[in-house]
């Protein structure tokens, strides 16, 4: 309930892709390719190898040697640059991601550091590699998990159809992931698949051998066998997923839950800063139920700052909030509450959690869920609840310490840029 109603129970008692490079489609995946060698009138067969790779456990960038045969992994990576020489490998790309599920800009930061983690360890153990080792994040590999779910044999094929839709489908990210979550076989792609995404991906690629050109005679005499294009290896610098600029917004809502009981109330919430916000809810009513013997009659204001867990400050919230409210209550009982001389309000605080899911495809409606508790100090008049006169004889005044639920909230709001897109920094 909220803050007047809870006070009144006081007072009545959360394509299969070579994965040479992850999603950086500019690096060659050929198995086999040629190009040209600096020797004059030879060429050199390039080659890669692919196939290894290291895993890491949920929200964790530590490399554990016993975890899904990262030991063995690391083991088959030091047989393979051995056999082919340190001298015939050109460069060593290792890809890092993190599997789709919770806050974007945190998978980002873990594939970062599982990049830094998989580069201090190879270099530990193979110095050789400086100059020669490419690391790189990838952030949440969706590509990867779309590749998982065409290639299983177990779900309905329905199932995949609905699956890769939701990966395809062009909504946030934050829609995106609640969508998935709604899915039945969401806990079983969670099991089976999301444990294979938070992995660094290896590819060798290297020089096989070299051999001579081989220039066949021509009966033109002018005419000359041109040399081929240049075969270096271009490794081009990939284009990072970032999340969308971020804009300060202005938030106006209703919480569903007031008027249901024909309270009337409105919100305001207002970003302070990326991930910080402050919301002001406002709730009143100054009539009785259909009789003078039942009324919820109040005026109160709860005042919240709120921590959000994404940088776009939508989907989990935690808040701290105040609260003030003036009250005049009767249950069709004998008697009826209201605060001590008409001017002493509840006044406490507590803190709160929430959610706010967009519903429209522009991301302007949303539908946020709080739930809160709190402490508050209560000094209050009992009356006789009479039908026939306006305010029946008092008959005691109490003070007493509320603590328990103080806020509950199905709001429905639409926003506002605060700034042209692109403004913020």
């Amino acid at each position: 309930m909220l803050l007047f109603s809870l006070l009144a129970a006081g007072i009545a008692q959360a394509q299969e892709k070579e994965w040479c490079t992850g999603n950086y489609s500019s690096i060659r995946t050929d198995a086999d390719f040629v190009g040209v060698d600096t020797l004059e009138n030879s060429i050199r067969i390039n080659k890669q190898h692919k196939g290894i790779d290291v895993h890491f456990r949920w929200d964790d960038y530590n490399l554990e040697l016993d975890y899904m045969g990262n030991r063995a992994s690391l083991g088959n990576f030091a047989h393979k640059i051995d056999s082919i020489g340190i001298a015939k490998i050109d460069s060593i790309v290792v890809v890092s991601q993190s599997s789709p599920e919770g806050v974007y800009e945190h998978n980002l930061m873990l594939s970062e550091n599982r990049a830094k983690t998989v580069r201090t360890h190879l270099l530990e153990n193979h110095p050789e590699l400086e100059g020669r080792l490419i690391v790189r994040p990838d952030g949440e590999s969706w590509l990867r998990l779309r590749e998982y779910v065409l290639k299983d044999t177990v779900m309905k094929q329905s199932t995949i159809e609905k699956v890769v839709e939701i990966i395809d489908s062009d909504v946030d990210i934050v829609t995106k992931k609640w969508q998935m979550e709604q899915l039945p076989v969401y806990r079983y792609l969670l099991r089976t698949y999301y444990p294979r995404i938070r992995n660094s991906n290896f590819c060798i690629v290297y020089y096989s051998e070299v051999v001579p050109m081989v220039v066949e005679s021509v009966y033109e005499p002018e005419s000359r066998v041109e040399e081929p294009a240049t075969g270096s290896i271009k490794l081009a610098q990939p284009t990072i997923p970032t999340a969308e600029g971020w804009n300060p917004k202005l938030y106006v809502k209703t919480n569903a839950i007031g008027l249901g009981m024909a309270i009337a109330n409105g919100a305001v919430e207002v970003d302070l800063a990326q991930h910080w916000s402050v919301e002001l809810p406002v709730y009143y009513s100054a009539w009785n139920y259909f009789k003078p013997t039942v009324k919820f009659r109040t005026l109160a204001i709860q005042p919240e700052l709120r921590r959000w867990y994404s940088a776009n400050n939508t989907g989990l919230f935690a808040g701290a909030h105040l609260g003030f409210g003036s009250y005049n209550f009767a249950f069709d009982g004998d008697l009826r509450y209201q605060d001590h001389n008409r001017q002493t309000p509840a006044i406490g605080g507590g803190v709160s959690l929430g959610y706010r899911l967009p519903v429209s495809k522009d991301n302007r409606w949303s539908v946020e869920f709080s739930l809160g508790a709190g402490v508050y100090s209560l000094h209050y008049d009992t009356f006789l609840n009479t039908p026939q006169v306006k305010d029946g004889p008092m008959v005691d005044t109490f003070k007493k310490v509320y603590w328990g639920i103080d806020r509950a909230a199905v709001s429905l709001s639409y926003s506002f840029d605060l700034q042209q897109k692109g403004g913020a920094k």
